[in-house]
């Protein structure tokens, strides 16, 4: 137990060295204002497209899960709540105008894939990887929906815009494009290959060699662009830590709310539906995890990006991050005590 803690753990320790190298070339200038909006562009115009298709259509196989609706509804119905409360905690709060989508974002979205992905692994071992990606793809469509427009919103009152408008153009990203293309060929693949007939003809061809060669491919070249998005939205972190200084770290009302969402409503909400919907085992605990992980390191370029709160974004993610060393030892021993792993 307390070795593959310490395994698990080491993802955390990970994040923040990332950080602190990005505040420290901030600080010796290599990092600049000037630089972060092609590092914002970079992120969220090549990496994230890259990332999700890499991970949906090269880690995820809908095969090896049982109940695959089960599994996917679970996510769903949890960060439905999540985003929820986060709402509701906004409307009660009433945070400044251009932090109000941060804050529901840092409620109700993880880092399910840098922080949750070794933690799970760690934690449980190989067996928890399908569940992480499942987790995984709910997570990131809402963020590119949901939170995206949340955000964009925060940015435009952040602005000065009187009555923001919906714009089509700036909610459809590049990373909801790709996983408008991805899930779909996800769910292609997985009723072809549950089709006897249509397998035996398309082996027999000799087609099977030549599209496992092109989607391979593909893949290993999306996992090469997709493996940017990670360092160096933690280098941007850091970098914009030291522009707002360490002051920006201190909590203030509407980040504990936040943090308390995080790391108590939302493991608290899934860990009721898995109990609620009979899910056991490694995918019950993976789901828990993954719903306290730390705040997306997307969100805070993602609010950058928008001229949202992106001190606040960045703050928190660092926080939660932080606060993992106590949260995930804490969540395994009330998991034991109910049952459920």
């Amino acid at each position: 137990m307390t070795e593959t803690l310490l395994h698990s753990l080491a993802a955390v320790a990970i994040v923040m060295c990332i950080v602190a190298v990005g505040w420290l070339f901030a600080r010796r200038g290599y990092i600049r204002r000037e630089h972060k909006g092609l590092m914002t562009k970079l992120i969220i115009n090549a990496g994230m497209p890259a990332l999700v298709m890499s991970n949906i259509l090269g880690s995820l196989d809908l095969d090896k899960l049982e109940n695959p609706l089960l599994l996917i509804g679970l996510p769903i119905l949890s960060m439905a709540a999540t985003l929820a409360i986060g709402l509701l905690l906004a409307l009660i709060l009433k945070p400044a105008p251009v932090r109000r989508g941060g804050f529901v974002v840092m409620c109700a979205f993880s880092n399910s894939i840098f922080v949750g992905l070794p933690m799970n692994t760690g934690l449980f071992g190989e067996a928890a990887v399908p569940y992480v990606m499942i987790f995984y793809m709910v997570n990131t469509t809402f963020f590119w929906t949901v939170g995206n427009y949340l955000i964009n919103k925060s940015g435009e009152a952040g602005r000065g815009e009187a009555k923001p408008k919906l714009n089509l153009k700036k909610l459809l990203s590049p990373p909801l494009i790709a996983l408008m293309i991805a899930i779909p060929l996800l769910i292609l693949e997985y009723r072809l290959r549950r089709n006897a007939g249509f397998m035996e003809a398309f082996t027999s061809w000799g087609g099977h060699g030549i599209v496992t060669l092109v989607q391979s491919s593909f893949v290993r070249m999306c996992s090469y662009v997709g493996n940017i998005v990670t360092p160096l939205a933690l280098l941007y972190i850091g970098s914009a830590l030291h522009e707002y200084g360490v002051r920006s770290l201190k909590p203030d009302r509407d980040m504990i709310a936040a943090i308390l969402v995080r790391f108590i409503a939302a493991p608290a909400v899934m860990l009721l539906l898995c109990m609620a919907l009979g899910l056991g085992g490694v995918g019950s605990g993976v789901f828990v995890v993954e719903a306290a992980m730390p705040v997306m390191t997307q969100a805070v370029v993602l609010a950058a990006s928008c001229d949202a709160d992106e001190s606040f974004v960045a703050a928190g993610m660092c926080l939660t991050t932080l606060g993992c060393f106590v949260l995930v030892p804490a969540l395994m021993l009330i998991m034991r005590a109910v049952g459920l792993v």
